[in-house]
């Protein structure tokens, strides 16, 4: 890749903290069916990035009185999600796409997609607003569930299990457990836990253990525990709505990428790989600044210890190649957010047919950093 990086931070700044999910919506309306026009093949796309909602997590939320809980009637089903640093609450409509995983496989075919990484959806807000009884209850069910997934289809997904920040002490016997019983090799985490490094600390135990099963970590959007230390609140936006709640969110993400990047938490747990969404935010406008500042070591190399995936930001074209620029192609991992997100065909097309991103750019973001990841938990891509 070859162009001016302060020229594209002047151009590109504002489309990078749109609101996620009303542009993923914008560009699916008018995405093309084709994955790629410059001819890139995208068959073999690992998608790192996707949800699903297990049958025992919808049983579990109907049954609960208050937020988050499932709302049925009419033939509408929606949870009612709570209030938190990642949004004011409201209502997730469950959609066929939401809980089919059986129904996904003919259009992941369709899309040249061969392989999901399953995970809970973090936004959902269950830590920020449940007991740690009822979360891990809660998501022991979703990892059983997920697990009978897995293995009816191994060749087309893989579970990440679903921990929790209410109790670290479960979420490390969890993600060993699931490692040991059923071939996991990772799990997921609210990304607020990681907005401080005092707040990451709190999470040691289960790094701990990801250390020893060599595991890797998705780091998701959401709110964490009310005992973890350091998380930001929600600012409910006054005016400019899209921009504040895009500036809040790129904030968040920014924050747990400095936190995992550049502090030394992550020099313990050199078998970790860890994985952040939406491209970590603001950081690849920030690396360039912080580079500026700190003579001591080079915060791009730090800031390369982890994995980038774009979610929702797949589809803004310029944020993924600035990404790529600032950090390596090989940092990046395809993902869709598919399940919240309506569609794959806009997060495929916007990269495939950048004209930024050489064909081994594309290469590497859609398989080839994948197929190496994989082969380090024996899985064949």
């Amino acid at each position: 890749m070859n162009f001016n990086r302060r020229k594209y931070l002047q151009a590109g700044i504002l489309a990078a903290i749109g609101s996620a999910l009303p542009v993923f919506k914008a560009n699916a309306e008018r995405a093309p069916a084709s994955a790629a026009s410059d001819g890139q093949d995208p068959a073999g796309i690992v998608d790192w990035h996707t949800h699903w909602f297990s049958p025992s997590e919808l049983e579990f939320l109907k049954k609960r009185a208050s937020a988050p809980r499932l709302v049925e009637e009419g033939g509408d089903r929606y949870i009612v999600t709570p209030s938190n640093a990642t949004g004011p609450g409201g209502q997730f409509h469950i959609l066929q796409r939401h809980v089919d995983l059986e129904s996904r496989i003919p259009y992941l075919k369709k899309n040249g997609v061969k392989r999901q990484i399953v995970s809970y959806t973090i936004p959902i807000g269950y830590d920020s607003a449940m007991p740690a009884s009822e979360v891990t209850q809660l998501l022991r069910g979703f990892n059983d569930d997920l697990a009978g997934v897995v293995r009816k289809h191994p060749d087309i997904y893989s579970g990440l299990a679903g921990l929790t920040t209410t109790d670290v002490s479960w979420s490390a016997q969890e993600l060993e457990r699931t490692h040991r019983e059923y071939g996991f090799w990772g799990g997921s985490i609210p990304l607020n836990a990681f907005a401080t490094v005092e707040g990451a600390r709190k999470l040691s135990p289960i790094f701990e253990v990801a250390q020893k099963q060599k595991s890797h970590l998705l780091i998701h959007r959401g709110a964490a525990s009310p005992d973890i230390p350091g998380q930001p609140s929600y600012v409910p936006p006054a005016e400019n709505e899209a921009a504040r709640r895009g500036l809040q969110t790129d904030a968040q993400l920014a924050a747990g990428a400095i936190t995992l990047g550049l502090s030394d938490f992550l020099d313990s747990y050199p078998d970790v790989t860890v994985q952040i969404i939406m491209l970590g935010g603001f950081i690849p406008y920030l690396a360039e600044l912080i580079g500026q500042g700190d003579q001591t070591a080079d915060p791009i190399q730090r800031l390369r210890r982890v994995y980038f995936d774009p979610g929702p930001y797949s589809v803004l074209q310029r944020s993924v190649e600035l990404a790529a620029e600032t950090f390596g192609s090989d940092r990046i991992l395809f993902g869709s957010d598919y399940g919240p997100a309506a569609a794959l065909e806009p997060a495929i097309s916007k990269i495939g047919g950048s004209t930024k991103l050489t064909a081994e750019d594309k290469r590497k973001i859609f398989s080839g950093n994948a197929t190496q990841l994989l082969a380090k938990h024996g899985v064949l891509a």
